[in-house]
């Protein structure tokens, strides 16, 4: 079977306002190009890349899935940095880098285009400081199944996309954990997936904050070429969902 990979880009005066990726089969192209197509509600740029993907590796399983609630999004990122923790990370590093990325994590103090990597020590390690680094190349093989099994359980669309990528970040030997808040000011949902679970907050960040990023947090002997080429290069699919609570 051949897959490929559809990405779409979308812009507003300059500035990125939607995105999507998927992995899907020749015959389901036009249908995924349409999808992709009805999600930025306002633009005066977009673009669709599709490109033939030569290698496709497998995921048995996602990450199991729990869901926390908590008053305000000062409980929830204390959750959050006893998650990171318990993996080994320490709270003062884990909790300088999340306020960052609250306050804006580029040096201009704006958001960051991709993700900060942090290693245990706490050096930043990414390669362009406004870029960060992107997760792509990976989608669930039966979508449409999975879709419908999240959406029976309350959860979203926006879910089944962030679970994909962190399921292919933590399948990373080097990558220990990541956290998540989203740049959308109303969305204040985030996620920290650490130990096989995606751990999603509610809330995780202030409500009307435009601010938002993920944060890779890796260890500290990570060679930084073979993670950029595993994240933006290696394509993914995820046989089965997790556990979901």
């Amino acid at each position: 079977m051949k897959f490929y990979s559809v990405k779409m880009r979308a812009s507003l005066n300059d500035k990125h306002v939607s995105g999507g990726e998927r992995i899907t089969t020749e015959e389901s192209i036009q249908k995924v190009v349409s999808e992709l197509l009805a999600r930025p509600k306002e633009f005066d740029f977009i673009n669709i890349k599709i490109e033939k993907i030569n290698n496709i590796k497998f995921i048995e399983k996602s990450l199991d899935v729990k869901t926390i609630n908590v008053k305000n999004h000062k409980e929830g990122n204390e959750i959050a940095l006893k998650l990171l923790e318990e993996v080994g990370i320490d709270r003062e590093i884990a909790k300088a880098h999340i306020d960052l990325l609250h306050t804006g994590a580029n040096p201009d103090r704006e958001n960051m285009r991709g993700a900060m990597i942090i290693t245990k020590s706490g050096k930043r390690l990414e390669k362009d400081k406004y870029r960060g680094v992107r997760t792509t190349n990976v989608d669930f093989l039966h979508r449409e199944e999975v879709k419908k099994i999240l959406l029976e359980k309350k959860y979203t669309e926006r879910t089944l996309d962030a679970l994909a990528l962190s399921t292919k970040n933590l399948n990373y030997p080097d990558i220990i954990a990541e956290y998540c808040i989203s740049d959308q000011p109303d969305y204040t949902t985030g996620y920290v997936a650490v130990n096989n679970t995606y751990y999603r907050i509610n809330p995780l960040k202030e409500y009307l904050n435009p601010k938002g990023g993920r944060i890779y947090f890796v260890k500290d002997n990570t060679d930084i070429e073979e993670l950029y080429k595993y994240l933006q290069e290696e394509s993914f699919l995820i046989k089965e969902v997790g556990n979901l609570e």
